[in-house]
């Protein structure tokens, strides 16, 4: 019989291969992409025009912003959220002095919380104007 190779699983594209890559790791469910949510996350963003002003627009239940670039979401999602609780996994326990190092969580964990919780099932996310915004449902 031929070799089998093993595959590193795919997550898909764009900010979604992030979040289903890490959601994997923390051993919790997948978030399903919702254009409503992209929609107000992004209503978020515009409005607050580089500053970090929540804003819950009908239809999410949670949100989470962080200065980032625009194509360096998993930065953002792993440095500036998840790693808020490094000890969720001893997986990102060991990125987080990578990941982390730019950021100052001032003993905040409400985004790692928010990010890794099993009662949100919908996710969206946008960028605008250096900053990063994902909502939750």
């Amino acid at each position: 019989p031929a070799p089998t190779t093993s595959q590193a699983p795919s997550y898909g594209t764009g900010y979604m291969a992030t979040v289903a890559k890490w959601r994997v790791k923390l051993g919790k469910g997948a978030l399903t992409q919702d254009s409503k949510l992209e929609s107000n996350a992004l209503n978020c963003v515009t409005e607050s025009n580089g500053d970090m002003i929540h804003k819950l627009n009908p239809g999410s239940y949670g949100q989470v912003l962080a200065p980032g670039k625009q194509n360096d979401f998993e930065n953002v999602f792993v440095g500036g959220w998840l790693c808020e609780v490094p000890s969720m996994t001893s997986e990102l326990a060991a990125v987080c002095p990578q990941y982390a190092s730019a950021w100052n969580y001032m003993g905040q964990t409400g985004h790692a919380d928010i990010l890794s919780s099993s009662k949100y099932t919908k996710i969206g996310c946008a960028w605008y104007n250096g900053i990063w915004a994902c909502d939750v449902a």
